[in-house]
């Protein structure tokens, strides 16, 4: 007789986040290096189960202040989903890194385009209805003032 394992999986329902991470770049590596620690970013981010869903290239910018006595900067961002218990160990690694001038980790809402456009066309129904009543009301009030402009002239003239 053959015995059945019967093997249970239990899948833990974890809630992934999105998040934009910009960061600056010291001006002294090459386009090269540049290039390759952008990519070590990346790498970080795929190390603690974060998922990329966008990495925009590095590009050297003058900055509006100094950093750590540096004017100018390549800067970079990415947009990425992640458990947020991991954002903790991430924010951990990317201050270890030395080319790392400064960084900016942002949970950011996603936007479902089929409800905005829906809340814009309705929003845009609302406000022609509010027109239509407004203009209404301004030609009442064009015609209430034509009735007693002729009303005053029949009185002047004494008709």
């Amino acid at each position: 007789m053959r015995d059945i394992v019967i093997y249970t999986c239990v899948f833990m329902e974890t809630k992934m986040n999105n998040y934009e991470l910009a960061y600056l770049l010291t001006p002294q590596l090459s386009e090269e290096e540049v290039l390759m620690h952008a990519g070590k970013v990346t790498t970080l981010i795929e190390d603690i189960k974060g998922m990329i869903e966008h990495v925009e290239k590095p590009r050297l910018r003058r900055l509006g202040y100094s950093i750590k006595k540096e004017t100018q900067a390549y800067f970079a961002w990415t947009d990425f989903t992640m458990n947020p218990e991991s954002t903790v160990s991430l924010e951990k690694r990317l201050k270890e890194q030395q080319f790392i001038l400064r960084h900016m980790l942002i949970h950011r809402e996603r936007i479902d385009m089929k409800r905005s456009r829906s809340r814009l066309q309705s929003s845009r129904t609302a406000t022609t209805q509010t027109e239509k009543v407004i203009k209404k009301e301004e030609r009442a009030e064009e015609k209430l003032d034509l009735e007693t402009l002729d009303k005053k002239l029949e009185e002047i003239l004494g008709k």
